[in-house]
């Protein structure tokens, strides 16, 4: 979907691009390309993967023999059994909350109990760079803030509730208290105090009304000269309205100055759970096809744990 970066995101933010193992489109099974080319109307000539994300999956730019261009997202059961799932709330996501500015557009897609594809628009844009750059960063929570307008009470009518689905991942400070991790310096004896938070956090996402991405970062942006778009609605689930915007700045809190944000227990409590979530997985065995995320959750963690630190002192 992007073409290239300026100099020519329950995982949540991201210290840098994500890094996945891609599929090649050429590798995917026969009726799945022949249902691609259908709903083209034209045989692909091309099909050039894209990297960043975390899905074991197929990412590539499309173009057909007519001249079409589309973006094919595509992932079977056999390459990480939970992900066809994930893209199936993708696609209720999508199509529940319309056609906006800061959405790409869905063009057609491919269920076939096994094997699940989204064909997209081909954006011609980039990448945040990550570290992100101040310009940009404005840029995108700007846009953010009115796609969270638009979204906010949810079209969606049926969207999971972000608090319910994510419960057991923002819950992790008694599985993080009852394994006996290790946890930085500051935190030694305060985890119940940090469990505490989250349970106060995650009562307050539960009444939520929004329709929130909940996976923000830089390689869930693309941008072009005149527009911004917030791809992979994945992870999409009812929230409360800041819940973007501080997943977001999570993955921004590093390169970049922001205003704070309000000083509510609600936002502290939900980094808590989040900080508590990515540390208590970053302990564990990598899943299949995802052989890079646990380095990448401890970091983020830490992000997290600072930002909570910050906020309570």
């Amino acid at each position: 979907m992007p073409s290239g970066s300026r100099a020519g995101g329950l995982p949540f933010g991201g210290m840098a691009h994500a890094a996945g193992v891609r599929l090649p489109f050429e590798e995917v099974p026969a009726q799945v390309r022949a249902w691609v080319e259908r709903a083209l109307g034209s045989v692909v000539v091309s099909a050039t993967t894209q990297q960043g994300g975390f899905s074991p999956g197929v990412a590539a730019r499309l173009i057909t023999a007519s001249g079409r261009r589309a973006f094919v997202k595509a992932v079977g059961t056999s390459l990480n059994p939970k992900t066809p799932e994930l893209f199936r709330n993708e696609i209720a996501a999508m199509r529940g909350g319309g056609q906006l500015p800061q959405t790409p557009v869905l063009y057609d897609v491919y269920d076939d109990g096994d094997w699940v594809v989204l064909l997209l628009e081909d954006i011609e844009g980039w990448l945040p760079p990550h570290p992100w750059v101040q310009e940009d960063a404005v840029r995108v929570l700007d846009a953010l803030d009115e796609l969270t307008l638009a979204l906010d009470p949810s079209p969606w009518t049926d969207a999971p509730v972000a608090a319910v689905r994510s419960r057991e991942f923002l819950s992790r400070w008694d599985n993080v208290i009852t394994d006996g991790l290790d946890v930085p310096s500051w935190v030694a004896g305060r985890e119940e105090q940090l469990a505490e938070l989250a349970r106060e956090g995650l009562t307050t996402l539960a009444a939520g009304k929004a329709l929130a991405h909940w996976d923000l970062r830089a390689d869930n942006v693309i941008l072009t000269e005149d527009r911004v778009v917030f791809i992979d609605w994945a992870h999409a689930a009812l929230a409360p309205a800041w819940a973007d915007t501080v997943i977001l700045r999570a993955d921004m809190r590093e390169s970049v100055t922001l205003p704070d944000l309000p000083d509510d227990v609600a936002i502290t409590g939900f980094l808590a759970a989040i900080a508590g979530g990515l540390w208590w997985g970053a302990a564990q065995p990598a899943p299949p096809g995802l052989p890079t995320i646990r380095a990448w959750q401890r970091k983020h963690a830490l992000i997290h744990l600072d930002w909570v630190r910050e906020r309570l002192t």
